[in-house]
């Protein structure tokens, strides 16, 4: 294709999505969309990874902007956001899972914003027995610590000055040492 066609077609979809943006309440979410679409498309072809990243936050805010709209609540844009970055871990999975990480963080922070958007937190149950959960697991974790045995001590070696002393091994047992 020349480069004549290929900015005939580029201005022709950039007139597309101007009149489209002029029709919806908002257009942010257009003009992210476009920038997610050339950003996968050079991801498609290109395979690096900062492409399929930024196409995936670009895609993932474009859709959050689009269904706040809809949906009139703003943790819906976390959501989104948060399943945008979900998906740049499943589609390429790296070593280090920082990506899928935020992206759950996000997610569950979008569903308790949208919770409270709609009223779910409204009530006094539901911030109580996250309470609830929450000492939970901090009594779990004492109970653990408590019960776990400490760590051993490592035996030194003897020293050179010293050669008839032993050292002695560390008893598993609850009594302090002598």
């Amino acid at each position: 294709m020349d480069q004549r066609r290929l900015l005939a077609l580029a201005l022709i979809l950039l007139g597309i999505l101007g009149l489209l943006a002029r029709t919806s309440a908002g257009s942010g979410w257009l003009w992210l969309g476009v920038v997610a679409a050339v950003a996968i498309a050079a991801y498609a072809n290109t395979r690096t990874y900062g492409f399929l990243l930024l196409g995936g936050v670009m895609g993932g805010s474009a859709l959050g902007l689009l269904l706040s709209e809809l949906a009139r609540g703003d943790g819906v844009f976390l959501i989104s956001l948060g399943a945008g970055f979900v998906a740049v871990d499943r589609i390429e999975p790296r070593g280090q899972r920082w990506v899928r990480s935020l992206g759950l963080v996000l997610a569950i922070l979008g569903l308790l914003v949208w919770l409270i958007d709609l009223g779910g937190l409204g009530t006094a149950w539901l911030p109580l027995l996250l309470i609830a959960l929450g000492i939970a697991l901090l009594w779990r974790d004492r109970r653990r610590a408590l019960t776990f045995p400490p760590p051993l001590r490592p035996v030194a070696p003897a020293s050179a000055s010293a050669p008839h002393e032993t050292a002695t091994p560390p008893t598993l047992s609850d009594e302090p040492p002598r």
